[in-house]
Protein backbone atom coordinates (compact mmCIF):
# COMPACT_ATOMS: atom_id res chain seq x y z
CA UNK A 1 0.00 0.00 0.00
CA UNK A 2 1.27 3.48 -0.83
CA UNK A 3 2.31 5.77 2.00
CA UNK A 4 -0.44 8.22 1.07
CA UNK A 5 -1.34 9.78 4.41
CA UNK A 6 -2.31 13.39 5.05
CA UNK A 7 -2.08 14.39 8.72
CA UNK A 8 -4.34 17.24 9.83
CA UNK A 9 -3.85 19.13 13.10
CA UNK A 10 -6.27 21.83 14.24
CA UNK A 11 -4.73 24.20 16.79
CA UNK A 12 -5.89 27.27 18.66
CA UNK A 13 -3.52 28.67 21.32
CA UNK A 14 -1.01 25.88 21.80
CA UNK A 15 2.02 26.87 19.75
CA UNK A 16 4.75 25.01 21.66
CA UNK A 17 2.85 21.73 21.68
CA UNK A 18 1.90 22.05 18.00
CA UNK A 19 5.56 22.48 17.05
CA UNK A 20 6.57 19.39 19.05
CA UNK A 21 3.70 17.44 17.48
CA UNK A 22 4.77 18.26 13.92
CA UNK A 23 8.42 17.59 14.72
CA UNK A 24 7.66 14.14 16.12
CA UNK A 25 5.44 13.21 13.17
CA UNK A 26 8.45 13.75 10.93
CA UNK A 27 10.40 11.24 13.05
CA UNK A 28 7.85 8.46 12.47
CA UNK A 29 8.85 5.13 10.93
CA UNK A 30 6.46 5.96 8.09
CA UNK A 31 6.51 9.68 7.38
CA UNK A 32 3.21 10.98 5.98
CA UNK A 33 3.06 12.66 2.58
CA UNK A 34 1.96 15.96 4.10
CA UNK A 35 1.02 17.65 7.36
CA UNK A 36 -1.73 20.27 7.34
CA UNK A 37 -1.91 22.55 10.38
CA UNK A 38 -5.00 24.76 10.69
CA UNK A 39 -4.74 27.65 13.12
CA UNK A 40 -8.32 28.27 14.25
CA UNK A 41 -7.82 32.05 14.64
CA UNK A 42 -5.42 31.39 17.51
CA UNK A 43 -1.79 32.33 18.08
CA UNK A 44 -0.34 33.43 14.69
CA UNK A 45 3.21 32.78 15.96
CA UNK A 46 2.72 29.08 15.19
CA UNK A 47 3.32 29.78 11.48
CA UNK A 48 6.84 31.15 12.00
CA UNK A 49 7.70 28.47 14.54
CA UNK A 50 6.67 25.71 12.13
CA UNK A 51 8.56 27.38 9.29
CA UNK A 52 11.77 27.09 11.34
CA UNK A 53 11.52 23.30 11.69
CA UNK A 54 13.74 21.09 9.51
CA UNK A 55 11.36 19.22 7.20
CA UNK A 56 11.32 15.85 5.48
CA UNK A 57 7.76 16.19 4.18
CA UNK A 58 5.42 18.94 3.02
CA UNK A 59 3.91 21.13 5.75
CA UNK A 60 0.89 23.28 4.89
CA UNK A 61 -0.22 26.06 7.23
CA UNK A 62 -3.71 27.55 7.08
CA UNK A 63 -5.25 30.24 9.27
CA UNK A 64 -8.97 30.84 9.77
CA UNK A 65 -9.62 34.57 9.97
CA UNK A 66 -12.80 34.52 12.07
CA UNK A 67 -12.80 33.48 15.72
CA UNK A 68 -15.83 31.16 15.57
CA UNK A 69 -16.68 29.47 18.85
CA UNK A 70 -14.61 26.26 19.00
CA UNK A 71 -14.57 25.76 15.25
CA UNK A 72 -12.74 22.44 15.44
CA UNK A 73 -15.08 20.89 12.89
CA UNK A 74 -14.58 23.64 10.32
CA UNK A 75 -10.81 23.51 10.85
CA UNK A 76 -10.76 19.75 10.17
CA UNK A 77 -12.89 20.13 7.05
CA UNK A 78 -10.63 22.90 5.75
CA UNK A 79 -7.55 20.75 6.32
CA UNK A 80 -9.10 17.85 4.41
CA UNK A 81 -10.02 20.24 1.58
CA UNK A 82 -6.39 21.38 1.36
CA UNK A 83 -4.96 17.85 1.59
CA UNK A 84 -4.49 15.15 -1.04
CA UNK A 85 -3.97 11.85 0.80
CA UNK A 86 -6.01 8.71 0.30
CA UNK A 87 -5.93 8.37 4.09
CA UNK A 88 -6.64 11.23 6.49
CA UNK A 89 -5.11 11.19 9.96
CA UNK A 90 -7.08 13.57 12.19
CA UNK A 91 -4.96 14.45 15.23
CA UNK A 92 -5.83 16.78 18.08
CA UNK A 93 -2.87 19.04 18.83
CA UNK A 94 -2.35 17.26 22.17
CA UNK A 95 -2.32 13.74 20.64
CA UNK A 96 1.13 12.74 19.38
CA UNK A 97 1.59 9.43 17.51
CA UNK A 98 4.08 6.79 18.57
CA UNK A 99 6.76 6.09 16.01
CA UNK A 100 4.96 3.06 14.53
CA UNK A 101 1.39 4.45 14.56
CA UNK A 102 1.14 5.14 10.82
CA UNK A 103 2.93 1.91 9.90
CA UNK A 104 0.48 -0.13 11.99
CA UNK A 105 -2.54 1.74 10.65
CA UNK A 106 -1.53 1.19 7.04
CA UNK A 107 -1.15 -2.51 7.74
CA UNK A 108 -4.72 -2.67 9.11
CA UNK A 109 -6.11 -0.63 6.20
CA UNK A 110 -4.81 -3.17 3.71
CA UNK A 111 -8.09 -4.88 4.59
CA UNK A 112 -10.44 -2.85 2.40
CA UNK A 113 -13.41 -3.74 4.58
CA UNK A 114 -11.97 -1.56 7.36
CA UNK A 115 -12.64 2.14 6.86
CA UNK A 116 -10.94 3.73 9.84
CA UNK A 117 -8.40 3.08 12.57
CA UNK A 118 -8.53 4.37 16.15
CA UNK A 119 -5.80 4.34 18.76
CA UNK A 120 -5.37 3.62 22.44
CA UNK A 121 -3.63 6.39 24.38
CA UNK A 122 -0.91 6.76 27.00
CA UNK A 123 -0.94 10.11 28.75
CA UNK A 124 2.23 12.05 29.43
CA UNK A 125 2.75 15.36 31.28
CA UNK A 126 3.29 18.55 29.32
CA UNK A 127 6.60 19.19 31.12
CA UNK A 128 8.07 15.98 29.68
CA UNK A 129 6.80 16.70 26.20
CA UNK A 130 8.17 20.23 26.02
CA UNK A 131 11.46 19.65 27.84
CA UNK A 132 12.59 16.09 27.09
CA UNK A 133 13.36 14.11 23.92
CA UNK A 134 10.65 11.73 22.75
CA UNK A 135 12.55 8.67 23.99
CA UNK A 136 12.44 9.97 27.57
CA UNK A 137 8.70 10.59 27.78
CA UNK A 138 7.21 8.53 30.59
CA UNK A 139 3.57 7.42 30.26
CA UNK A 140 1.55 7.78 33.45
CA UNK A 141 -1.54 5.79 32.49
CA UNK A 142 -3.70 4.46 29.69
CA UNK A 143 -6.90 5.82 28.18
CA UNK A 144 -9.32 4.46 25.60
CA UNK A 145 -9.52 5.88 22.07
CA UNK A 146 -10.71 9.36 21.17
CA UNK A 147 -13.30 8.96 18.39
CA UNK A 148 -12.03 12.11 16.65
CA UNK A 149 -8.36 11.04 16.58
CA UNK A 150 -8.49 8.58 13.74
CA UNK A 151 -7.06 7.56 10.39
CA UNK A 152 -9.92 7.36 7.94
CA UNK A 153 -10.21 6.74 4.22
CA UNK A 154 -10.79 9.95 2.29
CA UNK A 155 -13.77 8.55 0.41
CA UNK A 156 -15.41 7.57 3.71
CA UNK A 157 -14.81 11.07 5.14
CA UNK A 158 -16.63 12.44 2.10
CA UNK A 159 -19.49 9.97 2.50
CA UNK A 160 -19.84 11.21 6.07
CA UNK A 161 -20.06 14.72 4.57
CA UNK A 162 -17.04 15.67 6.61
CA UNK A 163 -17.59 17.01 10.10
CA UNK A 164 -20.77 18.96 10.75
CA UNK A 165 -19.75 22.61 11.16
CA UNK A 166 -23.16 23.44 12.58
CA UNK A 167 -22.03 21.62 15.70
CA UNK A 168 -19.30 24.13 16.52
CA UNK A 169 -18.91 24.16 20.26
CA UNK A 170 -17.15 21.52 22.32
CA UNK A 171 -15.65 18.97 19.96
CA UNK A 172 -16.76 16.09 22.19
CA UNK A 173 -20.29 16.55 20.92
CA UNK A 174 -18.94 16.12 17.39
CA UNK A 175 -17.45 12.78 18.41
CA UNK A 176 -20.86 11.52 19.51
CA UNK A 177 -22.38 12.77 16.28
CA UNK A 178 -19.75 10.99 14.21
CA UNK A 179 -20.34 7.76 16.12
CA UNK A 180 -24.00 7.98 15.10
CA UNK A 181 -22.99 8.57 11.49
CA UNK A 182 -20.63 5.57 11.53
CA UNK A 183 -23.53 3.37 12.54
CA UNK A 184 -25.77 4.76 9.79
CA UNK A 185 -23.16 4.00 7.13
CA UNK A 186 -22.10 0.65 8.61
CA UNK A 187 -18.48 1.81 8.83
CA UNK A 188 -16.08 -0.80 10.17
CA UNK A 189 -13.31 0.37 12.50
CA UNK A 190 -10.36 -1.24 14.28
CA UNK A 191 -8.18 -0.06 17.15
CA UNK A 192 -4.40 -0.47 16.90
CA UNK A 193 -1.27 0.91 18.50
CA UNK A 194 -1.14 3.99 20.65
CA UNK A 195 -0.81 7.75 20.73
CA UNK A 196 0.57 9.87 23.50
CA UNK A 197 -1.96 12.34 24.88
CA UNK A 198 -0.68 15.37 26.76
CA UNK A 199 -3.30 15.08 29.46
CA UNK A 200 -2.49 18.15 31.52
CA UNK A 201 -2.24 20.59 28.60
CA UNK A 202 -5.62 22.23 28.17
CA UNK A 203 -6.13 24.39 25.11
CA UNK A 204 -7.84 27.70 25.67
CA UNK A 205 -10.34 26.60 23.07
CA UNK A 206 -11.75 24.02 25.47
CA UNK A 207 -13.24 26.90 27.46
CA UNK A 208 -15.29 28.20 24.53
CA UNK A 209 -18.83 27.02 25.15
CA UNK A 210 -21.45 25.22 23.05
CA UNK A 211 -24.70 27.02 22.32
CA UNK A 212 -28.13 25.60 23.09
CA UNK A 213 -28.86 25.71 19.35
CA UNK A 214 -25.87 23.49 18.65
CA UNK A 215 -26.94 21.06 21.35
CA UNK A 216 -30.31 20.84 19.59
CA UNK A 217 -28.62 20.21 16.23
CA UNK A 218 -26.49 17.49 17.80
CA UNK A 219 -29.55 15.68 19.12
CA UNK A 220 -31.29 15.95 15.75
CA UNK A 221 -28.26 14.65 13.87
CA UNK A 222 -27.68 11.77 16.26
CA UNK A 223 -31.32 10.61 16.13
CA UNK A 224 -32.20 11.38 12.51
CA UNK A 225 -31.93 8.59 9.91
CA UNK A 226 -30.12 11.11 7.68
CA UNK A 227 -26.42 11.86 8.12
CA UNK A 228 -27.10 15.53 8.82
CA UNK A 229 -30.25 17.35 9.81
CA UNK A 230 -31.36 20.11 7.39
CA UNK A 231 -29.83 23.32 8.75
CA UNK A 232 -27.45 25.94 7.42
CA UNK A 233 -23.67 25.78 7.65
CA UNK A 234 -21.02 28.10 9.07
CA UNK A 235 -18.80 30.05 6.72
CA UNK A 236 -15.37 31.50 7.25
CA UNK A 237 -12.43 32.89 5.29
CA UNK A 238 -8.88 31.60 5.45
CA UNK A 239 -5.35 31.93 4.11
CA UNK A 240 -2.81 29.18 3.57
CA UNK A 241 0.71 28.50 2.35
CA UNK A 242 3.31 25.72 2.10
CA UNK A 243 6.05 26.29 4.68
Amino acid sequence: MKNNISVIIPTYHNTDLCVVHVREIMNSIVVPDEIVVVDDCGDPAVKDRLAELPKNTKVIYARINEDIIWNYNGACNLAVWLSHGEFISIEDVDHIPLRDAYKNALGVLEDESISRVTFGRNWVPIKDVLEKPFEEWQPYGKLGPNQMVTIIRRDVYLKLKGQDERLCGRYGFMAYNWAASYRKLGIRSKQVGQFYIVKDAEEQGMKRGMSLKNRQIYRENANSPALHSPHGILNFTYEYCVL
